[in-house]
């Protein structure tokens, strides 16, 4: 086993590291404190992040990206989401849809959405999923023909009609180009019955509905629009209809590894005030760091964040391999990743006592981020079962896919 990374990896970390210490870390808490989701969408970050080559990460080179692999994302999401974890899932939204860019895309549909998406410093992307009644549900675990999916594309010569409304989406209302999931035969399961559309926002019948206030990741959007008979040109489908199935487990093998790395930012950035804090706060006479409390809760924290990075790498790296494992364990990964976190934030705030839920001190906003990843890109529960059925072999493991 070989854990050096390589000098690319090390490169790109580093440049992570130096942006969220130059351009987030100054300003996040003010902006996180801004009253509406609009006002806090940080264009100016992405913009210098499509300078440095961060937007397009993941974009194959030959289109102008890094071509980075999957390890590379998550070294860079940890590093962004140490500044902040909403920046960071709007970066890693992009690198997700990027892995449809390089292999799910047909050569014809690269030229068309690729060098446009490239071009635009202000262009992100978002796979339009969840609706009102079909929110874990849409993920594998239950996938009957009466599931409530129900945003339709309706065969009408050479265009699809789409219809339907998506709500609580990532990158949702501000995003270029979506990736939308609709009902091909609503006879069938989703698995089978649904098929993946590339739509521009500027599509006629898109409609954007609006952005959802929330108490966390508040510098990302998570947005509700509408398709309105939406006329997509089959040209825009993601492969034939019925390979919904195929398409989420054979194009997306880094994304719960990339989503454990964003989580466990939070939890670092935690433990590294805390830690701070703790050697400079001084009670009875010494620096409370000391206190055999404080150091065991410092070591808890330290402990449980390098498992669960180790754990995103291994997933990272069986998914850059294409193994099967990297599935079950991705999945494992980002429930681990995102309750440690969880807890480290816990532990800070135990660290700085009351001092924790002041805004003098960041503690209660990573508290708030971290919070959310234990539903965000499937609930705990329902990855664990979906690990869990993998790893049993009850069905397939490869339908198992994001």
């Amino acid at each position: 086993m070989d854990f050096l990374l390589t000098p690319e990896q090390q490169r790109w970390r580093d440049l992570a590291r130096e942006f969220t210490e130059k351009f987030i870390a100054p300003d996040v808490i003010r902006r996180d404190r801004l009253p509406t989701a609009a006002e806090r969408i940080p264009w100016d970050w992405i913009r210098e992040a499509d300078k440095q080559g961060i937007r397009t990460l993941g974009v194959p080179k030959k289109f102008g990206g890094a071509g980075a692999d999957i390890l590379t994302l998550c070294l860079v999401g940890e590093e962004l989401a140490v500044g902040d974890l909403g920046f960071a899932v709007i970066m890693d939204q992009c690198w997700k849809m990027a892995n449809l860019f390089g292999d799910a895309m047909n050569a014809e549909q690269q030229q068309r959405f690729i060098p446009k998406f490239v071009a635009d410093p202000d262009a992100t992307t978002a796979i339009a999923i969840t609706e009102a009644g079909a929110g874990s549900d849409h993920q594998g675990y239950y996938d009957s023909p009466d599931i409530d999916f129900q945003t339709t594309a309706v065969r009408d010569g050479d265009h699809y009609v789409l219809n339907g409304t998506k709500r609580y989406v990532s990158n949702g209302s501000m995003a270029k180009l979506y990736f939308v999931v609709a009902r091909t035969d609503t006879q069938k399961n989703l698995r089978d019955g649904g098929a993946i559309f590339i739509v521009p926002s500027d599509t006629p019948g898109f409609r954007v509905g609006f952005f959802h206030e929330k108490s966390s990741q508040r510098l990302a959007t998570n947005g509700t629009f509408h398709f309105e008979n939406c006329r997509v040109p089959v040209s825009n489908r993601l492969g034939e209809e019925g390979m919904l199935g195929r398409l989420r487990s054979e194009y997306m093998w880094g994304s719960k590894a990339e989503a454990a790395a964003t989580a466990l930012g939070v939890g670092r950035a935690a433990y590294e005030y805390a830690l701070a804090y703790a050697k400079k706060r001084k009670q009875g006479g010494k620096a409370i760091v000391e206190l055999a409390p404080v150091a065991m809760m410092l070591g808890t924290m330290a402990m449980k964040l390098d498992a669960a990075r180790l754990q995103i790498w291994k997933a990272a790296w069986l998914a850059d391999r294409k193994q099967a494992e990297a599935r079950p364990l991705g999945l494992l990964a980002k429930v681990n990743a995102s309750e440690t976190a969880f807890e480290c934030c816990k532990l800070a705030g135990e660290v700085l006592g009351g001092a924790s839920i002041m805004y003098d001190h960041p503690v209660e906003k990573y508290l708030r981020d971290a919070s959310s990843f234990l539903h965000s890109d499937g609930t705990n529960q329902l990855c664990l079962l979906r690990a869990s059925q993998a790893i049993a072999n009850l069905e397939n493991p490869a339908l198992y896919g994001f």
